[in-house]
């Protein structure tokens, strides 16, 4: 089902999340906190931002444009998708705040990756994944990066959530980047080296707006 005809409908259903891990990293959530790591990140040079390149599906063609928009670039639908009236920010503590959240997971008309996953906060997407990007040689973040056309100028931090799976994380201070003027983090997850197992997670995180902060839950919903 299409986001764009969910939210003509206002977000009435509640969808379940099916198929969104399928084959790949479970750690992939991006609504988990950042944890602590072994490898702590080193903080960029001064002044170093993130860049966002040319890419198979360019980011800001999809970051910060309605359900219509991204849907046009995208192919069909893979899940019934999810959607709740509440969104959580790292700022850096997590901080849940009311809002209309969706989230679906769509094929990818470019051939370059095996799904491709959007959230969306009040109508606009404000997160992409690329999942089983068809990278070739040695895996490491960097090249999955660029695979995807990003290039971060901090070193991330590094976890090990289950055995023979890494994920990478650049939080807002590493990441140093700005789309739309509004700051994203930024995770890389691989289990086994594999190309195909493995996904780049770009998320809005930046600070709660005046509106937003009014808008703050006690708790998580």
């Amino acid at each position: 089902m299409p986001i764009g005809a969910a939210w003509a409908r206002g977000l009435a259903c509640s969808w379940l999340v099916t198929g969104a891990c399928e084959g790949k990293p479970s750690v992939a959530k991006s609504d988990a906190s950042p944890a602590s790591s072994a490898k702590a990140p080193h903080s960029p040079e001064p002044g170093a931002r993130g860049r966002v390149l040319d890419g198979p599906l360019p980011i800001t063609s999809v970051i910060g444009h309605p359900p219509a928009d991204v849907e046009a670039l995208v192919g069909e639908t893979l899940s019934k998708g999810m959607a709740r009236d509440s969104c959580v920010r790292f700022v850096p503590k997590r901080v849940w705040f009311r809002c209309q959240f969706a989230m679906q997971r769509y094929a990818d008309k470019t051939g370059k990756f095996s799904a491709i996953g959007i959230e969306y906060e009040d109508g606009l997407a404000t997160a992409i994944s690329f999942e089983g990007p068809a990278g070739s040689g040695t895996f490491t973040p960097e090249n999955a990066l660029a695979f995807v056309g990003l290039q971060l100028p901090g070193e991330p931090s590094l976890e090990t959530p289950a055995e023979n799976t890494k994920l990478w994380s650049w939080f807002n201070s590493s990441a140093q980047l700005l789309i739309n003027n509004r700051q994203y983090r930024v995770r890389v997850s691989v289990v086994g080296e594999d190309w195909q197992r493995s996904k780049v997670e770009v998320i809005l995180n930046a600070p709660l707006s005046d509106d937003e902060r009014a808008w703050v839950l006690p708790a998580q919903p």
